[in-house]
């Protein structure tokens, strides 16, 4: 794996571990590589990129949860799932009340897809974020969130989390290059 890693969000001065209940959610998240660009989701509300995926709900499998999260969020059905790359684990105030912990652990897998997009299934909350699939380079799109970030602009809580794998992704890319990210 190339990374595993903690993040705190902005709220991280206000976490009692030894106090707080701890609401656990596990997501996957997909990497698509083609050639030299990436499939991102764009949130035209706020401008940031994210990767396509999201939660694992009840009994689903990871496969079964990256193949229905790229579909709903891009449009595009996966055709296989490759390694796992790395994991972030982000720990939040949680909306179920300010004295439970917020942990979500995102595994994040290189993934090959179908391109034949189709509509997307949007949640309404993604639809209010205006969310897009768009082909980006990863370094557009990792400076594109830096700077959203910089100027304490407005953004979703997870922007942190995508922003540091692009990072990660584009540091190693320059490195070792884009063949070992297609599935």
């Amino acid at each position: 794996m190339l990374f595993i890693e903690e993040l705190y969000r902005s709220d991280k001065n206000l976490l009692d571990f030894n106090k707080s209940k701890i609401i656990l959610r596990n997501a996957v998240r997909a990497i698509i590589v083609k050639e030299d660009i990436i499939l991102m989701v764009f949130l035209g509300k706020t401008n940031e990129y994210k990767f396509p995926g999201g939660g694992v709900e009840g009994n689903e499998t990871i496969e079964e949860a990256l193949k229905r999260e790229v579909l709903e969020e891009a449009g595009y059905n996966i055709i296989k799932i490759g390694k796992k790359i790395g994991i972030i684990t982000e720990y939040g105030i949680a909306l179920e009340g300010k004295n439970n912990i917020f942990k979500m652990i995102s595994e994040y897998y290189t993934v090959n897809i179908d391109y034949n997009q189709i509509n997307q299934k949007l949640d309404n909350y993604e639809k209010e974020l205006l969310f897009k699939p768009c082909w980006t380079e990863i370094e557009k799109a990792y400076k594109a969130n830096k700077i959203i970030i910089d100027n304490k602009c407005d953004s979703t809580p997870w922007i942190k989390r995508e922003t540091r794998v692009l990072e990660i992704l584009n540091e190693d890319i320059k490195i070792n290059g884009v063949r070992h990210y297609f599935a």
